[in-house]
């Protein structure tokens, strides 16, 4: 069975914290969908006014660009960032946006099984859960890797996003109000990216390829 090879439009539905979370761990992925003609939507709860000097810097635009890059649409929320709670509010909202664009793919943030991960992201993540479980349609959900490296993230599901690294990369390069923090590093990008080809053997005709991939947690699913 896979996720995104299926003939007929499809709709992928990204819920993430922050401007940069989904680039940082599920681009390659939404990448892949928008060139197999998925339509992909990005949802961003806070505008990240938090983390970074929003005087110099605008990461609304960084991350509208990223969008623009794949031509996929995005949709910002109103909440603080760094005070998002697992409130009523939230989950409301969660469950308005999948009525609104009923996707049959959604992807949030791994949390970690202590919880200990931002507490935006597990905030999120929980919402999503919860709304995602209550939705009619029972949309397929993964929860993606973050960039903390938790030792709880046991991931089920793998995309091989080799041909998409490229792109990855340079919608995160859009994101310079981040350029200083440890995650954003080409260093640590490529290791992160590079770690899970160790699971995969590489193809008999391609001996020596350079794989990248992206890691999930697979939680609700039904064909």
């Amino acid at each position: 069975m896979t996720l995104i090879d299926r003939p007929q439009e499809q709709t992928a539905m990204t819920v993430f914290a922050h401007p940069d979370d989904a680039e940082l761990s599920c681009f390659g992925l939404l990448s892949k969908l928008r060139r197999q003609g998925w339509r992909v939507i990005l949802v961003i709860v806070t505008r990240g006014e938090n983390g970074a000097n929003c005087a110099a810097w605008r990461r609304v635009g960084e991350a509208t660009a990223a969008a623009r890059h794949i031509d996929a649409e995005i949709v910002f929320g109103d909440f603080q960032d760094g005070y998002v709670t697992r409130s009523a509010e939230l989950v409301s909202w969660m469950e308005e946006l999948l009525d609104e664009y009923r996707p049959q793919l959604v992807i949030s943030h791994f949390a970690g099984e202590t919880s200990t991960a931002h507490q935006d992201h597990v905030a999120v993540a929980a919402a999503v859960r919860i709304a995602a479980r209550r939705a009619r349609w029972y949309p397929t959900l993964l929860l993606a890797e973050g960039i903390d490296n938790d030792s709880t993230f046991q991931p089920n599901w793998f995309v091989d996003i080799t041909d998409e690294h490229a792109t990855k990369m340079a919608v995160i390069r859009l994101h310079a109000s981040q350029r200083e923090k440890y995650y954003m590093q080409e260093d640590y990008l490529e290791t992160r990216a590079r770690k899970w080809s160790l699971n995969f053997p590489n193809p008999p005709d391609d001996p020596h390829r350079k794989g990248y991939w992206e890691a999930f947690v697979l939680v609700q699913h039904a064909s």
